[in-house]
């Protein structure tokens, strides 16, 4: 490793101060590292960069005497919505040498000081192209000017998730790929191996890949990994918390995302979000809570915590941007039942709808697998966005008011 006078560039100062306090790091890893970083600051201002790459036992600079990672000052913010202070892989690749790393949701100052710092713009790497989430994601990234690509790879192939990297460099990697079964997750009960490949073995792939590589995964899980219970009854306004362990084995889907979602627990740049029952305002999609219970002969009408993607995916990208990792309930605060969304669709969108109830024993006949009925408590994701609307007050507002066919006031 070679640098040019002046050590203008904000990579170079990275790498002498990851190297004065990894004296003894492996030095053919450590070039491999700053080559990566390199590289990628210098697409973000190249005119700035000095630093070139030479051998790979090159003696290391002098140890520094600035202050370490986790106490140097955040970079200053900047005026452009996705050009901003995104916690550089440097800081996860440095994790078990305790620098400083932004892990369990929180978000700690960046590793470069305001003289170096240089903004730099985020680009995605998303897996679940032909999914709902996935296809928003991408839609969004398009409309917010955020620069983004697909992957190719399978999840369970490491070696095609590592070339998908390669090629994008991105900033940050989403998963939004997996299985739910078509046309509902009675479809896992029987496909029970391709469901582990893709739920397991896939997300679990990706996520290693992205810890060696020093990028923040945004996985999209679930939250029907929960049923009320003694300690969270229906109607008592007690939610699961983050940490609670889950306690519905109802549906094989469910076995495997809570499986999955422990062994992540593991990776400290893995940011799970449960969502649970999605809902858009594109009321057309099958996919659609609304959508599927709209078409049903007959609902049961028990409340449940839900996602309202029109809402939640922007604040996702947000996560992205300020690396919270972590698990997440990802719903928005409060429940409503089946028939309160029904109430909603017959109001604004169609007055001439009607529907019927039946039980959960009368349900349970024409299932294959039990459904997961639950409370999900948002206090930790109200506390990082206090705009987050109730999920009563962010359904008008996103759903049935951009929808809203009839004269309801």
């Amino acid at each position: 490793m070679s640098v040019r006078s002046g050590m203008s560039c904000a990579c170079a100062c990275r790498w002498m101060a990851f190297l004065s306090q990894n004296r003894d790091a492996d030095a053919q890893t450590n070039r491999r590292w700053i080559m990566v970083d390199h590289a990628r600051c210098c697409r973000a201002a190249p005119h700035r960069c000095s630093v070139t790459v030479g051998a790979a036992h090159a003696a290391p600079p002098p140890a520094r005497t600035s202050a370490p990672f986790s106490t140097l000052p955040s970079r200053p913010p900047t005026s452009h919505p996705d050009l901003a202070a995104p916690r550089r892989a440097t800081l996860f690749r440095a994790a078990s040498s305790g620098m400083g790393v932004a892990t369990n949701g929180s978000s700690s100052s960046t590793s470069e000081s305001a003289e170096t710092a240089q903004p730099q713009a985020y680009k995605f790497l998303i897996y679940g192209r032909t999914g709902w989430i996935g296809g928003l994601l991408g839609q969004l990234c398009a409309a917010r000017g955020i620069p983004f690509a697909y992957g190719a790879g399978r999840l369970e192939n490491r070696a095609q998730l590592e070339a998908d990297i390669d090629e994008v460099a991105p900033t940050h990697v989403f998963n939004a790929a997996g299985v739910t079964g078509r046309p509902n997750v009675d479809w896992c009960e029987t496909h029970r191996t391709e469901t582990i490949r893709a739920n397991v073995c896939g997300t679990l792939t990706l996520a290693d890949v992205c810890r060696a590589r020093g990028l923040v995964l945004i996985n999209y899980a679930t939250g029907c990994i929960f049923e009320y219970d003694a300690g969270h009854q229906l109607g008592t306004g007690i939610g699961f918390k983050e940490e609670d362990t889950p306690n519905f084995v109802g549906s094989f889907y469910s076995k495997t995302k809570a499986m999955v979602e422990e062994l992540l627990k593991n990776y400290e740049n893995v940011c799970t979000l449960r969502v649970r029952m999605p809902i858009s305002s594109d009321l057309s999609n099958p996919r659609n809570f609304i959508t599927k219970i709209a078409r049903y002969d007959k609902v049961v009408d028990i409340p449940n915590s839900m996602t309202i993607l029109d809402e939640l995916l922007p604040i996702s990208i947000e996560m992205a941007k300020r690396n919270l990792t972590g698990i997440w309930n990802f719903t928005n605060p409060g429940v409503v039942s089946h028939n309160e969304i029904l109430e909603m669709y017959r109001d604004y969108i169609d007055p001439n709808f009607s529907w019927k109830n039946f039980t959960l024993e009368e349900q349970a006949k024409v299932i294959v697998a039990p459904r997961s009925n639950n409370e999900l408590d948002c206090t930790k994701l109200k506390a990082e966005f206090p705009e987050l609307l109730s999920i009563k007050d962010s359904l008008v507002r996103y759903v049935f008011k951009p929808n809203q066919k009839t004269s309801k006031a």
